[in-house]
């Protein structure tokens, strides 16, 4: 059995069926294997925690060993184990293994075949688009605006800009990155204003499995960007990839916003913290500004996800915190 860095490994995507799921790939992230089974767990070290991603990524009949393997490793280090973003079908995997598993949060999605902007509930969304649409347009990268050094300055810049003016670093782990030209997967639809200058952009990324498509991953803008910029881009970029033939697109995971009941194996304190940080916790992380714009776009996939520890400690919930930057 072995950890290792995900380089050369790009058939895992074969595993992966999770809405965040190419998150699960990044070159931060570490990979836990056992020789002779297919799929892997991606998980980060911090603190005495080894922290998943997205569950078990692997057939149904190697799930439980791949797990067993890792909870062995990290008890022989002297290490927990902390999972996020765990799917439904996986929580009873955790479970019957003695973790606490809790609600954590909520993915949202739209199926794209079909999907209409019409409908009074998406008036104001229809109304910010049209506002922007005056004032700017939106182009993609290595499509109307070329794919360069230059370019990802740009960008780049854009994103300092917007870090400093949150006073903030910028969360790991469960968010994704802006790339470079070189990265061809992750598509970028960029809002230009009259001088062709770049305002702000959302970066996408490819979503395997049940529902394949995209994610609508990271956004970015300048302070002074027009009302509706965000929404314009993303217009754009769902129009595009209709017209491609792309199944669906997903709007990805908010923390802390989770309907429905717990499972048997829940912490009744973790839960009420999850409620508190929801209700109150936009310093660590907008989660009800991030559910409404999401929401906004009428999404028919919601889904519940997962958090699960072995066990859950005061200890384990300032781990996450850190290794995010939420703190």
């Amino acid at each position: 059995m072995r950890s290792e860095t995900p380089e050369g490994d790009a058939d895992d995507r074969q595993w992966i069926d999770h809405p965040s799921g190419f998150l699960a790939l990044s070159g931060d992230n570490l990979r836990w294997r056992v020789p002779g089974l297919p799929g892997f767990i991606a998980y980060r070290e911090y603190g005495r925690h080894l922290v998943s991603f997205g569950g078990v990524h692997g057939p149904a009949d190697a799930r439980g060993p791949l797990l067993d393997s890792l909870l062995a490793h990290a008890t022989a280090r002297g290490r927990r184990l902390l999972a996020l973003q765990v799917r439904r079908p996986q929580v009873p995997l955790f479970a019957e293994r003695g973790f606490t598993v809790n609600r954590f949060g909520s993915s949202y999605g739209v199926t794209l075949a079909g999907y209409s902007f019409r409908g009074t509930p998406k008036m104001k969304l229809r109304n910010k688009i049209k506002r922007a649409q005056a004032v700017l347009q939106v182009v993609e990268v290595g499509a109307e605006l070329p794919r360069t050094a230059a370019t990802f300055a740009a960008l780049d810049a854009i994103s300092r800009t917007w870090l400093a003016k949150k006073k903030k670093k910028e969360i790991e782990f469960m968010i994704g990155q802006l790339g470079g030209p070189a990265d061809h997967e992750r598509r970028i639809f960029v809002a230009q204003d009259a001088a062709a200058c770049p305002v702000g952009f959302v970066t996408y990324v490819p979503v395997w499995g049940q529902h394949p498509g995209y994610l609508h991953d990271l956004t970015r803008k300048q302070p002074d960007a027009p009302v509706g910029t965000m929404e314009l881009i993303n217009s754009v970029a769902l129009e595009r990839l209709r017209g491609e033939g792309v199944g669906h697109l997903h709007f990805g995971f908010t923390p802390f916003i989770a309907a429905g009941d717990e499972p048997a194996s829940a912490s009744r304190l973790m839960a009420r913290a999850v409620d508190l940080l929801a209700r109150y916790g936009s310093a660590v992380y907008p989660a009800q500004t991030q559910a409404s714009y999401k929401l906004k776009w009428g999404p028919d996939l919601v889904e519940t996800e997962y958090l699960a520890g072995k066990p859950f400690s005061p200890r384990a919930v300032i781990d996450l915190l850190l290794l995010t930057r939420s703190l």
